[in-house]
């Protein structure tokens, strides 16, 4: 890329900057490999503002390896409802119980950290140069809009042309400021659309300025178009306890208990889906009336969810649940603990009920 004076040069003015005007980050207090790992998954395909109190809530019932390995997933998955990508949460679980089975403590090993359940090559290559201060290349969709950008980049070019540019830069004293600053810059000066340019540090070494314009990003993916999907939903009541079942098989929506529910095809009227809902569950037709209409997304899922409602009483009991291992009976602060998905807890909001 340059020269050992440019570069030199260049990391000094991009450091002080850093020093200056960073972010005060609740991960940033520490080199914990855990909180770096943690705050390093959430905010894959999450920005920082919807994190932090995911971040906190998280920290605070999980502090450590050996706190998160011995939970309980569905806890986990409550925790993280909201988030969305959900295998994030499932993997976080699985790497901190190899980590307690294997090591005994988080592993320093760029291999060793790689290795489990969850981490890719930045995310190892985060974790090992910020907790352990190695000079390790990293590149996200922050560092290769920077780099494209001081290199000029107009066409395509491979991906291993951020990573080995990267691996020139990083310097070996300090790589954990380093990796952050290049996060940063992008973050809050070398933005998308409109980057500030007054005030970035290293604009004397930009291609694209000298050339005059601002370029987009090769090899970022594109973000997938999302998907509507309609649900109906049934919230039943008896004895002033609701019924949840046990996980669809339909794995649109993330946990092990939920509201009964199904999506609503293009032909099929919503009652009368509700409606089959509750013969199929009891065996036998409930009066239900709409409840509510809610929005939600889960990844690129745009969900309208058709809630109904309806009480059983004592009369009605009769064959009552064609399949009781798969459902119960809850009291409703015990459904919400039981319910992993934000949607659910949408659905029984406590008006109208």
């Amino acid at each position: 890329m340059y020269d050992k004076k440019t570069i030199s040069h260049f990391r000094r003015k991009l450091l002080n900057w850093y020093r200056l005007y960073h972010r005060d980050l609740p991960w940033r207090k520490s080199t914990n490999p855990y909180w770096v790992w943690i705050s390093e998954i959430m905010l894959q395909q999450t920005q920082v503002r919807t994190v932090l109190p995911y971040y906190e809530r998280f920290l605070n019932r999980f502090p450590d390896v050996e706190s998160l390995a011995v939970a309980e997933e569905a806890e986990v998955l409550q925790l993280w409802s909201g988030l969305g990508y959900y295998s994030r949460a499932k993997n976080i679980l699985k790497a901190a119980r190899k980590i307690r089975d294997t090591y005994g403590h988080f592993p320093e090993d760029f291999s060793q950290v790689m290795a489990l359940p969850g981490i890719g090559r930045y995310t190892a290559g985060a974790i090992c140069s910020i907790a352990f201060n190695q000079p390790l290349p990293i590149v996200d969709g922050n560092i290769r809009r920077v780099l494209t950008r001081l290199h000029g980049i107009t066409g395509k070019v491979a991906e291993r042309h951020f990573w080995d540019t990267m691996s020139e830069l990083v310097p070996h004293s300090n790589p954990s400021s380093f990796n952050q600053a290049m996060m940063e810059l992008g973050a809050l000066v070398c933005t998308p659309s409109q980057p500030g340019c007054s005030d970035c540090p290293v604009l004397a070494f930009c291609r694209a300025r000298e050339m005059g314009i601002q370029t987009s990003v090769p090899g970022v993916w594109k973000n997938q178009k999302s998907r509507k999907v309609t649900i109906v939903l049934v919230v039943l009541e008896w004895a002033g306890k609701i019924l949840v079942s046990a996980a669809s098989k339909d794995r649109l929506i993330p946990g092990s208990w939920a509201i009964p529910w199904q999506r609503l095809g293009k032909a099929e009227v919503a009652e009368i889906a509700a409606l089959s809902i509750c013969e199929g569950i009891v065996g036998a037709a409930v009066p239900l009336r709409p409840l509510r209409s809610l929005r939600h997304s889960i990844t690129t899922n745009q969900i309208t969810g058709l809630v109904y409602s309806g009480v059983i009483h004592a009369s009605d009991l009769g064959t009552m649940l064609s399949s009781p291992d798969t459902y119960r009976w809850v009291a409703k602060s015990e459904a919400l603990k039981l319910l992993t998905s934000s949607l659910f807890h949408k659905a029984l909001k406590t008006d109208d009920m």
